[in-house]
């Protein structure tokens, strides 16, 4: 080719403005024939230019090992990717969470990171601001039976009055935290990204936008929540969860959202069904862990070689009739026995226990307490025990064989902070709008489960129209469905403080229950 000589200076030297750093011209280039060119390089910039290279790669070293130093605080793996499935062992995870708004997004993520093969070792305390516990949250994660000193996930959860936004202790000596559980689980699946999919879907703006609104749900009027519940359930109708076939950190942020809020009984169809499917993926395991003890218990008593000698020194002490066991038919009923009680004796537990949590409102009644109440005043009752629910359809295959009204309860409050707990048939539609107008209320809306314990002594899930013989102060007016007294249901079934058990009396029983409560009484 043709070579065309240079026409400038590469060497030369170009002078700039003293505002401006100077930096000397190290750079030589090949002398060519017939140019005249610079003899000589500049080794002193040479030498200065590799010095300062040195330097920078001393300093990225530095910030590669404080990473790698900081990686390994957090238990996560020196090189490769996020950790997954395989991470050999995490630093303490450590949630506060306040008893009033229980993070049920942790029932879900012990499921899902055992059911993934990691060892999971989880502990729970009560912080000294806390008197006690409602009864939902006292055996809130299951008991553990992995040692800490080999578990690969260590959970500890501290019970503690932090409002609706529960926290995670990233860093326990900088007491740095993260709040909100919508954040939380951003965490866990950033820990976990296998486990809890989230950055790694490809609808990961559509999954952020949900996460937001979840924490909006949690803040929202009662009258907001049915609009951002409906945006919610858009991909329903197409898939089995929020965001796709699997469970993601959406699913785990809203279902723990219904629950806190007690939404469960008012869902539309798409959401009940994944409602339904969420608790027993997340809670079974659970669920059975809570009724190994008493499965044990029943077994003992039925091998006991003296149960007849048993039965007869139980009836010298406390005088009632036998229990009756109703088996279940294969196919239409639940695996478990269903125990049908008429005026069963008292027994001793923390299920038929009053709840703690009312110390300071007086003794107030448990099962066992209100059972007495009814012999006392001559109501006759049947119970029949059932697993723990929470919606009236997770409850309905075990009272297949009950007679009446099988009930669902409510408790409101409305624009003039009067209270109120509603009782109508399971299957009948309530519009709190059409509620509040027949009975003269102002704006009802859903009362907080605090003043709930403190004044009927039951929780969310346990709402029953028998809580009232709690509330001696009257400070509870009864909204009643007029079909439960008018003769329509020769009798009716409300949870016995508990929902654990469905306890039936007779409607002629359950007006002169009201009559003993002297509760004000309204029909709608």
């Amino acid at each position: 080719m043709y070579a065309l000589k240079p026409v400038f200076d590469l060497d030369a030297k170009v002078d700039v403005p003293t505002c401006m750093y100077s930096l000397p011209v190290i750079q030589s280039s090949t002398p060519i024939e017939g140019i005249v060119m610079a003899k000589t390089t500049c080794p002193v910039s040479v030498e200065a230019l590799e010095a300062r290279q040195d330097a920078i790669l001393a300093r990225l070293g530095q910030l590669k090992d404080q990473v790698a130093a900081y990686k390994q605080s957090l238990g996560l793996p020196d090189t490769g990717p996020a950790p997954t499935a395989n991470v050999t062992k995490t630093a303490d995870i450590v949630i506060r969470c306040s008893p009033s708004f229980p993070s049920f997004s942790l029932k879900g993520i012990y499921s899902l990171l055992t059911g993934s093969g990691l060892s999971v070792h989880t502990s729970c305390h009560t912080h000294c601001t806390v008197s006690s516990l409602p009864p939902n949250v006292q055996s809130f994660l299951p008991v553990t039976e992995v040692p800490r000193s080999t578990a690969q996930v260590r959970m500890t959860l501290i019970w503690m009055d932090v409002g609706k936004d529960c926290e995670l202790m990233v860093s326990p000596l900088a007491q740095t935290v993260i709040k909100g559980e919508a954040n939380i689980l951003r965490y866990f699946s950033r820990l976990f990204p296998t486990i809890f999919p989230y950055e790694s879907l490809p609808n990961v703006m559509a999954v952020d936008n949900m996460m937001d609104n979840v924490s909006t749900l949690l803040w929202a009027a009662p009258r907001e929540r049915q609009p951002i519940m409906r945006s919610l359930a858009v991909n329903l109708a197409k898939s089995t969860f929020l965001a796709g076939g699997s469970i993601s950190v959406a699913d785990l942020a809203l279902y723990s959202a219904i629950r806190q809020l007690g939404l469960d009984k008012d869902l539309q169809p798409e959401l009940m069904k994944w409602y339904l499917t969420m608790a027993k993926q997340l809670e079974g395991k659970s669920s059975r862990n809570r009724n190994r003890n008493s499965s044990m218990r029943k077994s003992m008593s039925s091998s006991s070689p003296n149960k007849k000698a048993d039965i007869r020194k139980t009836s010298e002490k406390e005088k009632s009739p036998k229990k009756e066991v109703v088996s279940a038919k294969k196919g239409k009923s639940p695996t478990k026995e269903v125990k049908i009680e008429k005026n069963p004796p008292k027994k001793s537990g923390k299920e038929n226990s009053p709840p703690t949590e009312n110390a300071n409102s007086g003794n107030l009644m448990g099962k066992d307490q209100l059972f007495e109440y009814f012999t006392k005043n001559g109501i006759k009752y049947n119970n029949v025990n059932h697993p723990e629910v929470f919606t009236v359809e997770a409850m309905m295959p075990y009272l297949k064989n009950v007679q009446g009204a099988i009930c669902k309860n409510l408790f409101l409050k409305d624009k003039k902070k009067n209270l109120y707990l509603l009782a109508a048939v399971h299957d009948k539609e309530v519009k709190l709008n059409d509620v509040a107008k027949k009975v003269g209320a102002k704006e009802l809306r859903f009362g907080d489960e605090s003043v709930m314990l403190e004044l009927l002594g039951v929780s969310q899930g346990c709402v029953t129209a028998y809580a009232l013989a709690n509330d001696r102060n009257k400070s509870v007016k009864f909204i009643v469905d007029s079909a439960l007294l008018d003769g329509s249901f020769s009798s009716v079934n409300f949870h016995p403080m508990v929902n654990t058990a469905t306890t039936q009396i007779s409607s002629e029983d359950f007006q002169k229950f009201l009559s003993l409560t002297g509760h004000t009484v309204l029909k709608f």
